[in-house]
This record gives C-alpha cells, sequence and structure tokens, in this order.
C-alpha cells in the first residue's frame, strides 16, 4: 500500500468455524459456504413465515372468513394494503353481510299438566305458612320450623325447603330488614 491509499477494509461477523486463526473466511472450505448457503435460506424461510403470520393476522382483524370459499379465495387473491379497512372493503364486495331475516315469533309455551301440577303444589306451600307479619320471630327461625314441622309431617326434604325459602323470600319481598339489608 503506498501512503496516498486509504485501507477499506470492511469487517463482517462470520461463524468461527468459517475463519483460520486470523478471523479470515477460508473460502476453499465447501462446509463453510454451504453453512453460510443454509443460513440464509432458513433466515428467508422465516421473513416468510413472519409474512404470512402478518397476513393472517391482518385478514382476522378485518373479520374476514378465512374457513369459507369466498376467505379462502380473497385471502389467495388479494393484494393490496393488509390494513383492515382496505380488506373489510374488499371482503364486502366479495361476500356482502345478510339482510337480517325477521324471525317470526315463536308459539307459547302450551301449559302441561306437570307445570298446573307444580304450581298448585307452590300454591299450598304459600297458603301453609305462616304470614312474617303474624309473628315477631326471625324469618329465619320461622323459614327453619315451617322446614321442620313440613319434614317430620312426612314431607320430602326438598318439598319442606321449599317451605323455608319461601318464609324468608316472603319476608324480603315486604321488606323485613332482619332479610334485606343495605350491605
Amino acid at each position: 500500500m503506498t501512503t496516498g491509499e486509504t485501507n477499506l477494509v470492511t469487517h463482517r461477523i462470520v461463524p468461527p468455524t468459517m475463519c483460520d486463526s486470523k478471523g479470515v473466511i477460508d473460502m476453499a472450505d465447501p462446509n463453510g459456504i454451504k453453512e453460510l448457503r443454509d443460513a440464509a435460506d432458513r433466515g428467508k424461510e422465516a421473513i416468510q413465515e413472519r409474512d404470512q403470520l402478518k397476513r393472517e393476522m391482518a385478514f382476522m382483524k378485518a373479520g374476514v372468513d378465512t374457513d369459507s370459499k369466498a376467505g379462502q379465495l380473497l385471502f389467495k387473491a388479494y393484494d393490496g394494503e393488509l390494513d383492515t379497512e382496505a380488506i373489510q372493503a374488499e371482503w364486502q364486495e366479495l361476500a356482502p353481510s345478510p339482510v337480517p331475516v325477521e324471525q317470526p315469533e315463536l308459539a307459547q309455551d302450551t301449559v302441561n299438566e306437570t307445570d298446573t301440577q307444580v304450581a298448585g303444589q307452590r300454591q299450598a306451600l304459600a297458603e301453609d305458612s305462616v304470614s312474617v307479619e303474624a309473628s315477631t320471630q326471625s324469618p329465619y327461625e320461622q323459614g327453619f320450623q315451617e322446614f321442620q314441622k313440613a319434614y317430620d309431617s312426612g314431607r320430602p326434604k326438598d318439598e319442606s325447603a321449599a317451605r323455608f325459602v319461601h318464609t324468608v323470600l316472603e319476608a324480603a319481598g315486604q321488606g323485613d330488614e332482619r332479610v334485606v339489608s343495605d350491605i
């Protein structure tokens, strides 16, 4: 090198397996070049995979059903910006939203024999209970006594428990502060 020349040396980071002891790339080593090519291929594949994931995410954000035929066609053919509004506009042209169809009102439920029987049992429970107003006893204590009386008379446990619940709910419905609280 002469005194007027500038030494332009570019340094690159190279895997140590491709360099000799002085850090110089051994171009005669076919494994070193192969490793570089493999690394470049892996990099290209990673970039393609990233771009594919970005594309899928953009279509998902736009609300495109990529499981449908129309969605699959749009996904393959679309070459515009991966902007949500742009994709939605294309999707609307390809598969416009269906006009909502008014559903006819469902027929009202018919009352069957079981419903009538249950309503009668509820009414009987209400008639047999002692009014909360007729007692100064706690609704919970009164409900428990109602439960115990019904259970001891041979009524099923769930029916007896219904008497307890009815007594407490009746007190709550009448605003009994021992049951209803502001907490």
